[in-house]
């Protein structure tokens, strides 16, 4: 398995995710053509499965568009579907289009897939495992807390993907008006780096190689926080590799 995240961020958000069989997209929050300018070496044509988180836009701007020129199948909670504004809906109703559900298991292609149902100011928020020829890998982004129940899912897995949105201290000291501190704050908000770190401390020793931090606030966050608040803690029992998903170019691909 293949993978790179391509966006993150709240301007949009896209991953790569590549196995045999099967070109995958998590969101399609910024355009083909901006994707195929970040990885040249990456055929974006030929994408075959597109997997929305929820229904924000810097998650879906461009699915219909991406869809239409891929003809990818389209999976995603029918709550999030549903939000949709109406033309919207009709477009992707052209598609080929399919609902799934938190906690659920799906074998598709040569990879499997298990769903987690996160806690976000949305009608519904997807975290995702893809497991493919005995390699894994975690999506977990746009949530304000990390459900218990789903620790073992994302421990003992060859990387994940996590956000590291805000350092607390950075956001409270922001411009931002408080009602939107308060949002980004509650358990229907986004992860500090605090939250990140909390997590990771106990589910990192058992990550086998890759660590992504992701949907990195521009304006409330910094690399010197989340160096600080992250990772110089985590690799006193982390020995694998740390990066920083970015906005507006994309990681290395990185084969697991």
């Amino acid at each position: 398995m293949k993978f790179c995240v391509v966006a993150s961020g709240s301007k949009g958000n896209m991953t790569y995710i590549e196995t045999k069989e099967a070109r995958i997209l998590i969101d399609a929050g910024i355009a083909l053509s901006d994707a195929q300018k970040r990885l040249p070496e990456i055929n974006f044509s030929s994408i075959t499965d597109i997997f929305i988180t929820h229904e924000h836009n810097d998650h879906i701007r461009y699915l219909e568009t991406i869809a239409r020129k891929t003809r990818a199948n389209i999976y995603m909670h029918k709550k999030a579907f549903e939000s949709l504004p109406s033309k919207m809906k009709a477009e992707l109703k052209k598609h080929k289009i399919s609902f799934i559900e938190e906690n659920g298991q799906y074998q598709l292609k040569d990879f499997n897939l298990l769903t987690l149902g996160l806690s976000h100011d949305t009608a519904s928020n997807l975290g995702y495992v893809f497991s493919s020829e005995g390699t894994s890998l975690a999506y977990v982004t746009d949530t304000g807390f990390f459900p218990h129940q789903y620790i073992e899912a994302i421990s003992n897995i060859d990387a994940i993907i996590i956000e590291a949105n805000h350092s607390v201290e950075d956001l409270l000291n922001s411009n931002r008006h408080w009602t939107l501190k308060q949002r980004i704050l509650s358990e229907r908000g986004h992860l500090s780096n605090q939250d990140c770190f909390e997590l990771l401390e106990v589910i990192g020793p058992s990550i086998h190689k890759y660590i992504i931090l992701a949907h990195v606030s521009e304006d409330c966050n910094s690399d010197e926080a989340i160096q600080a608040e992250v990772i110089s803690k985590l690799a006193i029992n982390f020995k694998g590799e740390i990066l920083i998903a970015r906005q507006r170019e994309a990681i290395k691909i990185i084969e697991i």
